[in-house]
């Protein structure tokens, strides 16, 4: 995992998204149809993709209840969604970015580095984090490179280090 954080502005980004409920047993599978379902779609609609697909994760994990995310795929312009689909555009922002190489279930821990080093830069935690999936289906676990993204915004008080904000 990179220890890297970097803070910069992202530019508002148009997406087809479906928000679902997902328990944290099932969430690669789920987030596997979800995607196969949508490129899918906008393939058979020549809609070409404009950057890789994320999740924007509106609740965190109890042990394996249901949570709350946001399955998304950029797209160039806009289109038709699928069935319980919607197109959106989501405003631009500042993130905090951490780059984890490794295992989907080591994630965690980059999520414990970026929160720390939010803190410590004197920032806050400004919406809800997204997992970039920018390696391709297939790719060996040790080699999956996920991005970690959280919203920030400056704070008069830094959070508390250690703490997860959703």
């Amino acid at each position: 995992m990179g220890r890297e954080v970097n803070v910069g502005r992202r530019e508002a980004l148009l997406i087809v998204s479906q928000r679902r409920p997902v328990r944290l047993s099932e969430i690669g599978a789920a987030l596997g149809a979800a995607f196969g379902e949508v490129y899918g779609y906008l393939a058979s609609r020549r809609v070409e993709p404009d950057g890789p697909p994320f999740v924007i994760y509106h609740g965190a994990p109890t042990g394996d209840d249901p949570f709350d995310v946001e399955i998304c795929a950029p797209i160039a312009r806009t289109t038709d969604p699928p069935a319980g689909w919607q197109v959106q555009m989501l405003p631009a922002g500042t993130f905090a970015t951490l780059l984890h190489v490794g295992p989907y279930d080591t994630v965690a821990m980059a999520y414990d580095v970026l929160m720390a080093r939010i803190s410590a830069m004197g920032l806050g935690v400004a919406g809800p984090p997204r997992e970039v999936y920018v390696s391709e289906p297939g790719t060996p676990p040790e080699l999956v490179k996920t991005i970690i993204e959280i919203p920030v915004s400056a704070v008069t008080e830094p959070i508390a280090a250690g703490s997860r904000q959703p």
